[in-house]
């Protein structure tokens, strides 16, 4: 079962002002490869600190042209801690002192030129 999760600006700027001295998280482009496909799950990855929010802008490779994100919401949970999105931003932050695994998935709405469509992205995240 998904949860559809669309967080306003004032919870996203919450959720990343936890904690004032934030660690550096990582998180990798999603799709190197440029080609969009409807339909398609792509597969991100994100490394956070113990308790440390992390937010990351959208980073599309460059393609021939330009693609416009439409739309997003969260359609998979994280089961450890709490994952939004809010324009072009994805972020997340553990439970208070867990360490370990944890993922959620993000549905992403957008036009490629004349294309309409829109593509998942599950990110794996570690908790160190």
């Amino acid at each position: 079962m998904t949860f559809p999760v669309k967080i306003g600006s004032a919870v996203l700027l919450a959720l990343l002002s936890a904690s004032a001295a934030r660690a550096e998280c990582t998180s990798p482009g999603f799709n190197p490869t440029s080609s969009w496909c409807n339909g398609c799950t792509y597969e991100g990855s994100m490394t956070v600190q113990r308790d440390q929010p992390c937010e990351r802008p959208y980073r599309p490779a460059r393609t021939s042209a330009p693609i416009e994100f439409l739309d997003n919401r969260v359609t998979q949970r994280a089961k450890h801690g709490v994952a939004g999105v809010e324009g072009n931003t994805f972020a997340y932050a553990p439970a208070k002192g867990y360490v370990g695994p944890d993922d959620f998935t993000v549905q992403m709405n957008y036009r490629l030129g004349k294309e309409v469509g829109k593509f998942h992205v599950h990110f794996a995240v570690t908790v160190q």
